[in-house]
This record gives structure tokens, C-alpha cells and sequence, in this order.
């Protein structure tokens, strides 16, 4: 009988020792207070029609010593992403001038450039290896 006694006395012990869990607290914004609109930023409104992407995201992918694809049609400001999914490491290198060049990029890694205008280019490393950028108007 003691023991029970015991055990009911650790029990709420325990459950009175414990602390209480609130809930998060959520904002109202549509009710704000004059005071914090005041410290907040300015909103600005805008209408969606006149958000549009003008950049888009190309992937090339580097396998079996070719990339592809080989040729890709794109954008002023668009970003390339080189993605290396061959068994060595490769590079990426603006062919006549080399204007611009990444670094080795080994197995399973990435480089990326926003594209600013055509250009061909190929691997340093594997020569053979040949691409092309297309910037449209």
C-alpha cells in the first residue's frame, strides 16, 4: 500500500514539475496595429502580370565524354549548370579566346555561369569534348 501511495505522490510530483508547452504565437497581419505598421517595411504593391522570369535554368549534363546536350538555345542572363555524371573529371573552357574556363569538376559535382553571349566551348582536359552555347535575341 505504501508503494502505491509512493508512486502517486512521484506522479504528480512529476506532472506538476513539468513545463508547460505553448503554442506558437501567430500574426494577424491583416489586423496590424498602427504602431507596427509604423517599424515595419514599407509593402509594395504589385500587379502579377507584370512579374515575369526573364532568366532561365539549363542543364548539361557531362557523360560518356560528351555533354549534352551539345548545343543549347538560350538567353542573355540565362544560368547553365554542368553537372559531371562521367567516371573522370572534366572542365568547362570558352573556346577561341578562352574568356572563361571553371575549374576541374570532379565526379557527381556541378559548375554554373549565367550566360552573357554565345560561345562555344569544350574540355580542356578531353579536347575531343565540344559544346555550344546560342544566345537568341
Amino acid at each position: 500500500m505504501k508503494s502505491i501511495i509512493y508512486l502517486v505522490f512521484v506522479f504528480l510530483l512529476l506532472s506538476g514539475c513539468s513545463p508547460k508547452k505553448e503554442k506558437p504565437q501567430v500574426e494577424d497581419y491583416g489586423s496590424m496595429q498602427e504602431e507596427k505598421a509604423s517599424t515595419s517595411v514599407p509593402l509594395v504593391k504589385v500587379e502579377a502580370e507584370s512579374l515575369k522570369n526573364t532568366a532561365t535554368f539549363h542543364t548539361v549534363l557531362i557523360k560518356q565524354m560528351k555533354f549534352e546536350p551539345t548545343e543549347l538555345k538560350l538567353h542573355n542572363g540565362d544560368t547553365v549548370l554542368w553537372i559531371n555524371k562521367d567516371i573522370t573529371d572534366h572542365d568547362i573552357t570558352e573556346e577561341v579566346s578562352k574568356k572563361w574556363s571553371s575549374s576541374k569538376i570532379p565526379v557527381n559535382k556541378s559548375w554554373s555561369m549565367v550566360v552573357k553571349e554565345s560561345a562555344d566551348y569544350f574540355c580542356s582536359i578531353h579536347v575531343v569534348m565540344k559544346g555550344k552555347l546560342l544566345v537568341e535575341q
